[in-house]
């Protein structure tokens, strides 16, 4: 089916009040540059349809949401004239570099994922993809957030994949100031706990860097005239570092690594408290679920002196080597 007989009236009838697509569509759909899907091969057959639009928009130097736009609009035209195709089309804005970094650092996260996979999926250059990467990566112009340059850090690129220590989860809420009040005020009750601690510390101040000067000043007097309670936690959540994205291992600090060991099944060194006083095991590893005993976490491993039960209130402090331990 010869796909260059539905230009014409596509550009007249499906276009006809939107100038900036009609001018995206003459240049692409009738052009004679590289870019132009009557450039790629076999552009008349349907067929071809979504590896040529691919193509076209992966080739133009501007305007590639644009002619993303254009082209979702042509397929829905053909379709509605009975054109058999289906085409994914790139699930976020391509021209945006903070959405394809966003995408792209949640999209890796993935075992099976591969980075020659993404100049398909999101219809930008090989060449585009390295400078995102490079700039996820911190290696090149860290894209900024709040102020705050955003990395993930400890990578490894390998065999066309990118491993991370830590995996970013971007996650930029739209709430109101009670449902941020509630918010941090359980943040600060999980505080309480040794084990989550830096977790929920971190995320307070993620949470109370991105409010507004008037925000702030809000929840400061909801704290001391209607809902009293001491403030110092809360003004305490001023960042005094620049980084946006705190790996597992940042926030298993202060003889606490447990949590980040069980998740990720990492080995561990524990001090911990028995009853004829403070022992230390080695090479711990997690070999089931964390339960309760008499209202107290517990945790199963093995470990370099046999199976242990350990419970959560009698862990003095877990490090990753036995060197942490010893200089901690």
């Amino acid at each position: 089916m010869r796909i260059d007989s539905y230009i014409d009236p596509f550009i007249k009838t499906g276009l006809r009040y939107d100038r900036d697509l009609k001018k995206a569509a003459r240049r692409l759909l009738k052009g004679t540059s590289r870019d132009a899907l009557t450039q790629q091969p076999g552009f008349e057959e349907s067929e071809y349809l979504e590896e040529n639009m691919r193509s076209s928009v992966k080739s133009c130097v501007r305007g590639k949401e644009t002619a993303v736009q254009m082209y979702r609009k042509f397929a829905a035209y053909l379709e509605a004239q009975g054109v058999d195709l289906t085409v994914q089309f790139p699930p976020i804005p391509v021209d945006n570099s903070f959405e394809r970094l966003m995408f792209i650092a949640k999209y890796l996260q993935s075992p099976e994922a591969r980075i020659a996979d993404l100049p398909d999926l999101l219809w930008v250059s090989e060449r585009t993809i390295e400078g995102d990467l490079a700039r996820l990566r911190g290696l090149d112009d860290p894209i900024q957030i709040c102020g705050h340059p955003f990395i993930v850090e400890d990578t490894e690129r390998s065999g066309g994949q990118l491993r991370f220590a830590s995996t970013a989860h971007p996650l930029f809420l739209t709430e109101n100031l009670t449902q941020v009040l509630i918010m941090l005020k359980g943040l600060k009750q999980m505080a309480q706990n040794p084990m989550y601690r830096k977790y929920a510390e971190a995320t307070a101040c993620d949470i109370w860097e991105q409010l507004s000067g008037y925000a702030k000043d809000r929840i400061r007097f909801v704290l001391t005239d209607l809902l009293p309670e001491d403030l110092s936690w809360y003004e305490g959540l001023e960042k005094e570092d620049q980084d946006t994205f705190y790996t597992e291992r940042r926030c298993s600090v202060d003889g606490n690594v447990w949590l980040d060991c069980l998740k990720n099944e990492k080995p561990f060194c524990v001090e911990y408290l028995e009853e004829e006083g403070p022992v230390v095991y080695t090479n711990c590893r997690c070999t089931g679920k964390m339960g309760h005993r008499d209202q107290e976490w517990t945790m199963e491993v093995q470990c370099d002196q046999g199976q242990k039960t350990l419970v959560e209130s009698r862990v003095l402090r877990s490090c990753y080597t036995l060197e942490e331990l010893t200089n901690y």
